[in-house]
């Protein structure tokens, strides 16, 4: 027969329980009464045990061949399904086409609530009202549809898939809804109905499995630096221009580098609901879970590093970088870096995700379900880009012709329409390029500067060399 599901149910009554941020315990809505995760835990942990052993002694049984007719008509696929890293990457390969080059639709298509058959497709028992449920191969916490009990796949968190650590939710769903209604608001190039004509299709709290890196970023970079000092002599403006070569070389240390392991979540709306944060971390416990959906790592520590890995290079850079003081310009040269991961550890964190939909289009959105930072790509209306920019062209270039006629008089004809058309140009298309980013908030990070150790750069070598001076002039009229 199928394997049976742990449901956490409440001690007192039976009903479902939840998770409750704002009291940090575990809410029954029945009869009322709240209990600690850590007497759950203690309720649950025997039959918990007892249900990932036969799981996986029903893995072990499907990769041999030898369960029986019944049993593998009782898995409801035909046949068991053991839980191998190859299963794993089948099931995430099964789906690598759909949506490749759009991470809404490749999420969209792998999301527990737009399931269709695919590989790696598990079967297990509700122990609560006996149903037969069905979920994909990277679910490990999932919610009865027929009796709304929190299911908890057994099987899953077992041995290196277990996570060491969590971060509890803290955000509710209404706080949530309520969120992203208040995204919309100051946008002002989000198209005129669509606050109000979108419509949250699904919403859904998920405990995302995250890689935890401890590491540093060790190098050297020479940088090209210059003080610019202008004078006048007679007719002419001097300007002096001193070149310098600065070299700096220092490490920085990095403790807990994120980085999402779930194929199903798109990277660019992971990365920008950082940062977490730790101070809320807590050992791993399957009583946090009640009310939500977890997921397994599908995307090993090895492949995830490099993501983390680039961004901790430029943080270096950017350290490196801000070393180099007392001067008016500096140009960055190559960077000569080395980066080492020291240890790495799994954590879940709470992440609301939101899908809504307006004139036939999917859109997005994460929130960080302990911070509540909400993020998502917005609808752009190309028509009031148009009306902003030449609106605010036409103010900028009455206020600059203004100064120009009554206070600049400049006699240079083309300096003149640098000012009253140039400048009103940079200027509006500065002001909608703010604008523009607005409504694109989830993008991936480059950097890492939140999780640098509190000792900073420390660096190893400093040195500047003065090259030379450059002198130009320019006749004044």
């Amino acid at each position: 027969m199928a394997v049976e599901s742990v449901n956490y149910q409440c001690p007192s009554c039976g009903g479902t329980m939840r998770y409750d941020g704002a009291s940090g315990r575990l809410v029954c809505d029945f009869c009322g009464t709240a209990h600690l995760p850590s007497d759950i835990e203690a309720i649950y942990a025997a039959r918990q045990a007892s249900a990932d052993a036969s799981a996986e002694e029903a893995s072990r049984r499907a990769e041999a061949g030898t369960l029986s007719e019944y049993e593998q008509m009782a898995s409801g696929s035909g046949a068991a399904v053991a839980l191998t890293d190859e299963v794993i990457a089948e099931a995430v390969d099964a789906q690598g086409a759909d949506g490749a080059d759009d991470p809404i639709a490749s999420f969209l298509s792998r999301a527990s609530w737009n399931e269709s058959e695919r590989a790696g497709l598990r079967s297990f028992t509700c122990s609560s009202c006996g149903a037969s449920l069905t979920c994909d191969a990277t679910t490990a916490v999932s919610e009865c549809p027929y009796c709304g009990n929190t299911a908890v796949v057994p099987g899953t968190f077992v041995e290196t898939a277990r996570p060491d650590l969590v971060v509890p939710f803290k955000v509710d769903k209404a706080a949530a809804t309520a969120a992203l209604t208040a995204h919309y608001k100051g946008k002002r190039f989000l198209p005129k109905d669509f606050a109000d004509a979108n419509r949250i299709e699904h919403i859904q709290g998920v405990y995302v499995p995250f890689w935890l890196y401890d590491g540093t970023a060790e190098g050297s970079e020479t940088f090209e630096a210059r003080n610019v000092r202008t004078h006048r002599s007679g007719d002419e403006e001097i300007t002096e221009t001193d070149i310098y070569s600065v070299y700096r070389a220092g490490e920085v240390g990095f403790t807990r580098v994120p980085a999402d392991a779930s194929a199903k979540m798109p990277n660019g709306h992971m990365d920008a609901i950082e940062p977490f944060d730790y101070g809320s971390l807590v050992p791993f416990s399957l009583a946090y879970m009640p009310g939500y959906l977890a997921e397994r790592f599908d995307e090993d520590a090895e492949a995830c590093a490099s993501r983390v890995h680039g961004r901790m290079r430029q943080s270096l850079e950017d350290e490196l970088r801000a070393s180099v003081r007392g001067y008016d310009e500096v140009r960055s040269g190559s960077l000569d870096a080395q980066v080492r991961m020291e240890s790495v550890s799994q954590a879940l964190f709470p992440v609301w995700m939101l899908h809504t939909r307006w004139q036939d289009g999917d859109y997005l959105f994460a929130m960080n379900g302990q911070t509540g930072r909400l993020v998502g790509d917005l609808p752009v209306s190309w028509g009031k880009v148009v009306l902003w920019f030449f609106g605010l062209f036409a103010v900028l270039c009455m206020v600059l012709s203004g100064l120009d006629f009554g206070f600049l008089q400049f006699d240079d004809t083309l300096a003149s329409m640098l000012v009253d058309i140039g400048l009103p140009i940079v200027g509006a298309a500065s002001i909608c390029a703010v604008f523009y980013s607005q409504m694109k908030t989830a993008r991936e990070r480059s950097e890492a500067h939140e999780y640098i150790d509190a000792d900073g750069l420390e660096l190893s070598a400093s040195q500047d060399t003065f090259i030379e001076t450059r002198r130009s002039s320019r006749h004044l009229d």
